[in-house]
C-alpha cells in the first residue's frame, strides 16, 4: 500500500485548506449553533462549484471520480477548522448508496443534483434498541400491489432536518435481526405519512428522528435488490466510518496545534507555561495518540481505495483508536488552556464537542473493538 500523497491529493489539500481559512471560522460556529440547519446553504453551493460533491462519483453524473484518498484529504481539512458542512451524510451515505446499488434511472436522477449542490440525502437506518447495528431493523416494508407501504421509526438520522431524500432501511423479511431481508427504499421528506423530529447535536449540527406511517413507495424506489440491502448499506458505513475518522485526525492536529501555540504565549512564573514538566508531558501523549491515530486511519483508507478483504476491519481498528485519541486529546488540550478552555469564548472548547459527538457516530469505541473481534473469528 502506498501512503504518499501525490501532488494532486496535496493541490486539493493546499485549495481546501485555503477555503477554510477564507470562508469558515469560529465565529461563524458561533452563529451557526442558533441555526436548526447548524450550516450555511451559501458555503455549501460554493463548496458544490470546487467540484467536492463529486469527489468519488463517476463522471457521467458529474463527479471527477478520483481515488478515495481524495476523501481522507478534504475531510481532514474539513476537520482542522470544524467546517459543520454535511458532506459525509450526503456524499458518502445518501449518494454513495445510490452510487452503490441504485438503478441508472435512479443515479441520473440523484446523484447529478447532490454533485451540484441542490439535492441533500441522507441514510436512515439507526433505531430504538438496535444500538449501531445496522442488521438490526423493525421498520418493515409491506408490498400490496405495486406499491410497497413502510412503518416504523428511525433515530438520528444524520443532517435529516436538511434532507430532502432518505435512503431507509426496511424489513421485506426474516426477523428484526437477521441481515438477509432488509430492502433499502428511496424516500421523500415530502410524502405522506413521513415525519420528521428535529434534534441538535451538542457540537451545533442537525440530525432527526423519522417517522413513518404506511408511507407508500413504488417498487422503482427500491435501492438494489429487494432483501439485499445489507451489503450496500454495510459498505456505504463503513466509508462514512472511515471519512468520520479522517474528519477527526483533522480535529486532532488543530487541538495540538492550538494547545501548543497557548503554551508558548501563556507566560508563568516569567516563562512559557510550555517550559514545565507537565504540560510537555501531556503534548507529548497528545502528539503519540494523534500519530497512532493518523496511521490507524491512513491503513483504513488505502485498504478501501485496493478493496482489500480486511478493509471492515481495518476501519473498525480506525474508528475505535480515533475515538479514543480524539477524546483523550481535546480533554488533555481543554485541560492545558484551563479555565478559558471551557468558556464559549475558547476556540478549544469547540473541538471537545466535536470528539464528543464523533466519537458515537458511526460506533463508538466499544462496538469497534468488538466488531474487530468478531469479524477476526473470535
Amino acid at each position: 500500500m502506498d501512503f504518499e500523497l501525490s501532488s494532486e491529493h496535496l493541490s486539493l489539500k493546499e485549495s481546501v485548506a485555503s477555503f477554510v481559512k477564507k470562508d469558515h471560522s469560529f465565529d461563524r460556529l458561533r452563529t451557526l449553533r442558533n441555526d436548526p440547519l447548524g450550516y450555511s446553504k451559501e458555503v455549501w453551493k460554493k463548496m458544490a462549484e470546487l467540484g467536492w460533491m463529486g469527489l468519488i462519483y463517476p463522471e457521467e453524473y458529474g463527479g471527477l471520480e478520483l481515488d478515495f484518498a481524495f476523501v481522507m484529504v478534504l475531510l481532514e481539512e474539513f476537520g482542522r477548522g470544524l467546517l459543520p458542512e454535511p458532506w459525509i451524510s450526503n456524499v458518502l451515505l445518501g449518494g454513495n448508496l445510490v452510487l452503490m446499488g441504485g438503478s441508472e434511472s435512479q443515479k441520473h436522477e440523484v446523484l447529478p443534483g447532490v454533485v451540484s449542490g441542490d439535492l441533500m440525502i441522507t441514510a436512515a437506518y439507526l433505531e430504538d434498541d438496535g444500538r449501531y447495528d445496522i442488521n438490526f431493523c423493525a421498520t418493515s416494508a409491506e408490498q400490496r400491489g405495486d406499491a410497497y407501504f413502510i412503518s416504523g421509526k428511525k433515530i438520528f438520522v444524520l443532517d435529516g432536518l436538511s434532507a430532502d431524500r432518505f435512503v431507509v432501511s426496511t424489513r421485506t423479511s426474516g426477523s428484526v435481526a437477521d441481515k438477509d431481508g432488509i430492502t433499502l427504499f428511496m424516500v421523500s421528506s415530502h410524502d405522506a405519512g413521513v415525519k420528521i423530529t428535529p434534534l441538535k447535536t451538542m457540537d451545533g449540527r442537525n440530525a432527526c428522528i423519522m417517522e413513518l406511517r404506511d408511507v407508500s413507495v413504488s417498487g422503482s424506489n427500491v435501492i438494489g435488490e429487494v432483501g439485499r440491502g445489507y451489503p450496500l448499506l454495510s459498505e456505504a458505513i463503513d466509508q462514512a466510518t472511515a471519512g468520520i475518522c479522517a474528519e477527526m485526525v483533522g480535529g486532532m492536529k488543530s487541538s495540538l496545534d492550538l494547545t501548543v501555540a497557548y503554551l508558548s504565549e501563556r507566560t508563568q512564573f516569567g516563562k512559557p507555561i510550555g517550559t514545565f514538566q507537565t504540560p510537555q508531558h501531556k503534548t507529548a501523549d497528545m502528539f503519540i495518540q494523534k500519530e497512532l491515530a493518523v496511521s490507524s486511519v491512513y491503513y483504513a483508507i488505502a485498504s478501501i481505495d485496493e478493496k482489500t478483504d480486511e478493509r471492515a476491519l481495518a476501519v473498525s481498528i480506525a474508528k475505535a483508536k480515533c475515538s479514543s485519541a480524539y477524546i483523550e486529546i481535546t480533554k488533555a488540550a481543554v485541560q492545558l488552556f484551563g479555565a478559558i478552555g471551557f468558556t464559549n469564548e475558547g476556540d478549544i472548547g469547540f473541538f471537545l464537542r466535536r470528539a464528543k459527538v464523533s466519537e458515537i457516530l458511526f460506533g463508538d469505541t466499544d462496538y469497534h473493538l468488538d466488531r474487530y473481534t468478531r469479524l477476526s473469528g473470535y
